[in-house]
């Protein structure tokens, strides 16, 4: 059985054509999910868990080709591979990010519930609305992202639960003219099961494939 994992950033079901190489020779074969994190890659000889491989893929016409290094996380012989990126360049993944969340937003049968939160920043309290909420963080949309590296406390209800999940962040990524990225640092117990029993009750019921490509989106 696979083992959930948390995701740091959001993920967009595609099929992309790519290639891979862990030698010498690329191998082409394509991608069926894609996250700012890394990619679920099917059609491929077997890769063995840890193996360090080589990817190239086009996400989108208007995406230039983008070269990663990457590490084989999950691996089933029939199914395919999840691949978590170890080195992208910074604007390739701030391309990857932008291209999903656009993709996202735009597609009804992937919203989710928005929530409202409320995050301060030393004595300035903010309200926005977040989406893409996991148990490493979210993302909130704001026209005033916060400085990237910053610190601030984070605070918001989950559907109609009487309880207020409250805990410290950072920020993590920016996406201009949509809002930033943020990563959970402290949070107590009780608020991080509260989280993880709204991701599961939010989220589609994934295949088994899906679910392999979410560990690295």
């Amino acid at each position: 059985m696979l083992r959930a994992h948390p995701r740091r950033y959001p993920r967009l079901d595609v099929r992309v054509l790519a290639y891979y190489t862990a030698e010498k020779d690329w191998s082409r074969c394509v991608a069926t999910s894609l996250g700012g994190g890394g990619l679920f890659l099917d059609d491929v000889v077997y890769l063995e868990p840890g193996k360090e491989i080589s990817v190239r893929f086009r996400p989108a016409k208007h995406v230039p080709l983008i070269e990663a290094q990457a590490c084989v996380r999950t691996a089933k012989a029939g199914l395919g591979a999840g691949v978590e990126f170890t080195s992208i360049d910074a604007e390739d993944r701030l391309r990857l990010l932008r291209m999903i969340h656009n993709n996202t937003s735009n597609d009804k049968a992937r919203q989710r519930a928005s929530l409202a939160t409320q995050f301060q920043h030393q004595d300035c309290y903010t309200l926005a609305f977040s989406r893409d909420l996991s148990l490493c963080g979210m993302f909130v949309e704001t026209s005033q992202p916060l400085p990237v590296g910053c610190s601030l406390k984070v605070r918001f209800n989950l559907d109609q639960m009487d309880q207020v999940v409250t805990t410290t962040a950072h920020v993590d990524y920016h996406l201009k003219k949509l809002g930033m990225g943020i990563l959970f640092d402290e949070m107590p117990p009780e608020h991080r099961q509260a989280i993880q029993e709204y991701v599961e009750n939010h989220q589609d019921l994934f295949s088994l494939k899906s679910a392999m490509g979410s560990r690295v989106a």
